[in-house]
């Protein structure tokens, strides 16, 4: 490749344009941890990173809470006992919630297993149910622990498709 300058005469930079391509750029510098890993892996497979590599701290699990909803609590209404006393079994654990979408106390069946064999700490369970009228179709995640105790809870919209 020749440059041209404006009179169409070759470019005396035309060599050092040249070699300036050719010249690749220099390596990244990694840290020592990272060059140290990196030559302990050449002889072995790869290995998946540990967030313990970039020193993130862990996620806290959130607190439990303080007042919690039981088949004791004043105030239930006949109709949240019996859907209890149903519901709940050998295989299936009732957790007691307050649906802020609903304003209603509702009771969730949890299959025992999700929760005891699960290997995370705080499990999320997803619970779709309608209001009491029957309209507003929306979905309440539970984040349970291995007591089945509510650590957090969230409610979303359902979008139901024609396809399914």
């Amino acid at each position: 490749m020749i440059l041209l300058d404006k009179n169409n005469n070759k470019s005396q930079n035309n060599r050092e344009s040249l070699d300036k391509k050719n010249e690749r750029e220099p390596p990244i510098q990694a840290s020592s941890k990272q060059q140290r890993l990196a030559k302990e892996n050449k002889s072995e497979k790869k290995t998946p990173i540990i967030d313990d590599d970039f020193n993130i701290p862990e996620i806290p699990e959130p607190p439990k809470k303080t007042i919690k909803l039981t088949h004791n609590s004043p105030g239930l209404s006949a109709q949240i006992l019996r859907d209890v006393k149903t519901l709940e079994n050998k295989i299936t654990k009732v957790v007691l919630v307050n649906c802020e979408r609903c304003k209603e106390i509702i009771a969730v069946p949890i299959p025992r297993d999700y929760i005891v064999t699960s290997k995370i700490p705080v499990v999320p369970v997803s619970y779709v149910h309608k209001n009491p009228k029957g309209k507003d179709i929306h979905c309440i995640t539970l984040y349970l622990d291995s007591d089945f105790d509510i650590r957090r809870q969230r409610i979303s919209d359902v979008v139901i498709s024609d396809k399914i």
